[in-house]
């Protein structure tokens, strides 16, 4: 069961939010072509009566899986919580090698929000962990002439998207911090790269992917607490 602070928690919900939209207005199309046929069966003399309802109700079916089938951005919403909810099963792997390790936190003064959060276990520095789900087939991920291209689109303001966030929260703790977005699903070139500074990976090399960051550097708990429960000040849960 998803909870506030569980990775993909905000996003589900804004699919929950876009769907019960859908649904009202799906339901919306259908009762007025009902209510159409309805009328109809009331005025229309004889068998016309019967034949007028029986047509709005098909009108009214009709009207309704042509609106349902129409793009919808909570699919996406979907597809994106249980990417944030697959990528944070991983992570909180790390917790016991000493990292501290949060999800779905919100920006402050912002609508952006942060998949996860990572404290070294030296406390030194974090990593910010930004999931996307970019799995379409045959797709693959890579830069090409200055930009991060996913297949046949750019998403290079995605990654800025990301850069920025990264340094937001470097701000507001005054930690070092590196951005990573993991891949769910998807073919990066090479099994990773770096765009203007973010690390780009598949989700599944991104844990050895952070073992690379500093292995050197001392563990402290202490310390890793401390940043930890600051962020949590600092960055409510994203709802």
């Amino acid at each position: 069961m998803f909870i506030p602070g569980q990775a993909g928690y905000s996003a589900l919900r804004q699919a929950g939010r876009l769907l019960w939209k859908r649904v009202v207005e799906v339901g919306t199309w259908c009762g007025g072509a009902w209510a159409g046929g309805g009328v109809a069966f009331l005025v229309a003399p004889g068998s016309l009566s019967v034949a007028s309802l029986a047509a709005g109700g098909a009108a009214g079916v009709t009207l309704g899986a042509w609106r349902w089938r129409r793009p919808s951005q909570w699919r996406s919403w979907l597809q994106g919580a249980r990417a944030e909810w697959r990528t944070g099963r991983q992570l909180n792997k790390l917790k016991r090698e000493g990292w501290g390790v949060l999800h779905d936190r919100r920006v402050p003064r912002s609508r952006a929000n942060l998949d996860h959060v990572l404290v070294h276990p030296s406390g030194q520095f974090l990593v910010y962990v930004d999931t996307k789900a970019w799995h379409a087939k045959k797709a693959i991920i890579r830069v090409n002439r200055g930009s991060l291209m996913y297949g046949p689109w750019s998403q290079s303001s995605k990654a800025e998207t990301v850069a920025w966030e990264a340094s937001r929260l470097q701000e507001v703790t005054g930690l070092p911090t590196y951005a990573v977005i993991a891949v769910d699903g998807g073919k990066v070139n090479g099994g990773n790269l770096i765009f203007r500074d973010v690390r780009v990976v598949e989700s599944a090399s991104l844990l050895q992917t952070l073992d690379s960051f500093s292995s050197r550097m001392l563990p402290c708990r202490d310390v890793v607490d401390t940043v930890t429960r600051n962020i949590r000040r600092d960055f409510a849960v994203a709802r």
